[in-house]
């Protein structure tokens, strides 16, 4: 009797809550590398890289510190050519998409600049399944297993 509560108890809370886990955005730094990017789970480091590679063409670019992090895509253009592609973690105070192009980059035009909040949000999410379809799937699964053991 036992058994089966212990069984079900479990179930119910693999179905039901979901772990915490850290934000995970898509990073990249060139238009060739964006074509494939890896993903980076986020914290103050993987910031700090996203604003060190902002800073390179962006003036008052700051490093900070803090326990929330967003995703960023930003993509520039020049001739309809994509000049400079930036995917990863930032931390939401940097101002990304507000930022001013160095002198030397102001012929750049900004094709795209997005901040979002979610799990690998900074890429075009087509062919994704999400986690409702897993969450799904699990309970079915887990209703099977009690009529099983039941």
């Amino acid at each position: 009797m036992y058994t089966k509560a212990i069984i079900a108890g479990i179930l119910v809370a693999f179905v039901c809550v979901q772990l915490a886990d850290s934000l995970v955005c898509y990073t990249c730094v060139t238009p060739k590398d964006c074509k494939s990017p890896k993903k980076v789970t986020c914290s103050n480091a993987a910031a700090n890289e996203t604003s060190y590679y902002l800073a390179v063409y962006h003036q008052g670019v700051q490093n900070l510190t803090s326990t929330r992090f967003d995703c960023l895509a930003l993509k520039y253009t020049w001739n309809n050519d994509t000049i400079h592609q930036l995917h990863g973690c930032i931390h939401p105070n940097v101002g990304a998409c507000s930022l001013s192009l160095k002198p030397a980059y102001s012929h750049y035009n900004r094709s795209s600049c997005n901040i979002c909040s979610g799990d690998k949000c900074n890429k075009n999410p087509a062919g994704k399944m999400s986690s409702s379809t897993f969450t799904i799937t699990a309970g079915i699964l887990g209703l099977l297993l009690v009529k099983i053991f039941a």
